[in-house]
């Protein structure tokens, strides 16, 4: 009898650990990091980055009374990458952004990933906005869409992905954001999500190089284009192929005068 309850009340402990854990897991979101990864990120910068960039302020626009010392950090936002599979056009986690404001003005981004288990930054860049302008699009969707920030040097991205609902889209940041009020495909530096899919894989197609001898491709370096295929470059296999016949008229000409002959 005292066996039964023992195993009981395991089966019992076993059943609500993993409920709980599932409750932990549904309930976590990658979108924006916990306290615990923010204060490691703020201790990193004060113990290991404030001298190195008081000594070049002047590049993130510091005035000299200034000092990164006094700099705020942000609560933080997810950034993603385009993936590492050369056939997939899919973007994947790749860390946090915090953005450092001194005097109510921003001044730099940090970026911090996870590699080894433990948060770090990885690097720390003037380029601010990205933040704000995820903000001001997430208060603008549409019931059901979510947004995405795509930060990745390799394509030269610097965007939003407004993924979910009947209008998937891609809205271009390198303006510094100035396209984030126009988050519909038709509006300029817009396209749609089906189309940003097709010009990665082009440009993956395009700079991919040999597998090396682990397997890897090396890709190659570029700007992703935000500007929409122009409709005279679709019409250009149809001028060909026209442009073709007609040069074919002169060769009947000469066969069939040959044959009257």
């Amino acid at each position: 009898m005292k066996k039964k309850l023992i195993l009981s009340f395991l089966m019992m402990f076993n059943i609500l650990l993993f409920s709980f854990n599932n409750l932990i897991f549904a309930q976590s979101d990658e979108s924006t990091p916990d306290a615990q990864i923010r204060a490691s990120i703020e201790s990193e910068f004060k113990l290991k980055c404030v001298d190195s960039l008081n000594a070049v302020k002047t590049d993130y626009k510091l005035k000299a009374e200034e000092n990164f010392e006094n700099v705020q950090l942000s609560s933080g936002t997810a950034f993603y990458k385009v993936t590492d599979d050369v056939y997939s056009s899919a973007i994947d986690f790749a860390g946090y952004i915090f953005t450092l404001k001194i005097n109510d003005r921003e001044v730099a981004t940090i970026y911090a990933t996870s590699n080894t288990g433990s948060w770090k930054i990885s690097s720390i860049s003037n380029r601010v906005n990205s933040e704000n302008s995820l903000l001001t699009a997430e208060a603008t969707l549409s019931e059901n869409e979510k947004v995405k920030l795509i930060d990745d040097e390799r394509y030269g991205l610097n965007a939003l992905l407004i993924e979910g609902g009947e209008k998937e889209r891609v809205v271009d940041l390198s303006g510094n954001g100035k396209n984030v009020n126009s988050l519909e495909p038709s509006s300029n530096k817009t396209i749609t999500k089906s189309l940003f899919d097709q010009k990665i894989k082009e440009m993956k197609a395009e700079r991919s190089g040999p597998a090396t001898k682990d397997g890897a491709v090396i890709m190659g370096t570029g700007q992703f284009d935000f500007n929409e295929p122009s409709k005279a470059s679709s019409n250009v296999p149809i001028i060909l192929l026209f442009l073709g016949i007609i040069s074919l008229f002169p060769i009947f000409i000469i066969l069939k005068k040959r044959r009257n002959s």
